[in-house]
């Protein structure tokens, strides 16, 4: 998991300018969820994932699917992150939240790069 910050941050009277990002992303998402509910619990095996946190409180738990490691951060309203490949991530909302979510290519709907962890 990649932390980020706004290339450029401005503000004045009329309002605020935040840059999330200047990389090219394939697919753009809004997404909204309501308090306590859980997202995520997948990898994916080629696919990196911005996020920028619109509004609420998240929880989330990353595992490298490689090492092992976990990481346990909570994240809200301004927060940018990248998920890796090979990452596998458990959003937890603590309130209702809302974010925009970047996949590095699209989703391809026959085939998505969506995986989960075996049970054993």
């Amino acid at each position: 998991m990649q932390r980020l910050s706004p290339y450029m941050k401005k503000h004045d009277k009329r309002g605020s300018f935040c840059g999330i990002t200047q990389a090219n992303w394939a697919e753009v998402n809004f997404i909204e969820t309501a308090a306590n509910e859980v997202r995520g619990n997948h990898y994916h095996k080629e696919t990196h994932e911005l996020f920028f946190i619109i509004s609420g409180e998240i929880d989330i738990e990353i595992k490298d699917i490689n090492s092992g490691k976990c990481t346990n951060l909570s994240v809200s309203k301004g927060d940018i992150f990248i998920i890796e490949p090979y990452e596998l991530h458990t959003f937890r909302t603590k309130t209702t939240a809302q974010w925009i979510n970047m996949l590095s290519q699209q989703l391809d709907l026959d085939n998505p790069d969506f995986h989960k962890l075996e049970e054993t």
